[in-house]
């Protein structure tokens, strides 16, 4: 297989404008086809659309998720400042809400104290 050969083509590298010494000959059956590479290219398009797809997905569900956890963090910042604010204005629900042992009791005196709060001092 030499350049004279009917149908081979014969490639030589370059580097830094200098010709590498070793030569390879590429023959009819590694060319790859136009078509072949048009099919090729669409099915990488497919695949990254359904990338792109499954990653707004995932996007779209961790952002609902970091909302609802914001939105965790801001109701118990506003009952940790009412409760402070009760602590020294509105003595009586604060002091039944620290000293009851019954959830439904603190739950009750919690709502009772964040009405307040909103009432009076927001």
């Amino acid at each position: 297989m030499g350049p004279d050969e009917k149908g081979v083509e014969t490639i030589t590298a370059y580097v830094d404008g200098e010709p590498i010494a070793a030569e390879a000959a590429i023959g009819p059956e590694i060319v790859i086809g136009l078509e072949q590479i048009k099919k090729a290219t669409a099915d990488i398009q497919a695949v990254w659309e359904s990338v792109c797809r499954v990653a707004d997905i995932v996007t779209e569900a961790f952002g609902k998720w970091i909302r609802s956890v914001v939105a965790q963090i801001e109701e118990k910042h506003e009952l940790e400042t009412a409760l402070r604010w009760a602590s020294c204005y509105y003595r009586p629900a604060f002091n039944r809400y620290r000293h009851t042992k019954k959830k439904r009791t603190r739950k009750k005196y919690e709502k009772k104290i964040l009405a307040w709060y909103r009432e009076e001092v927001l």
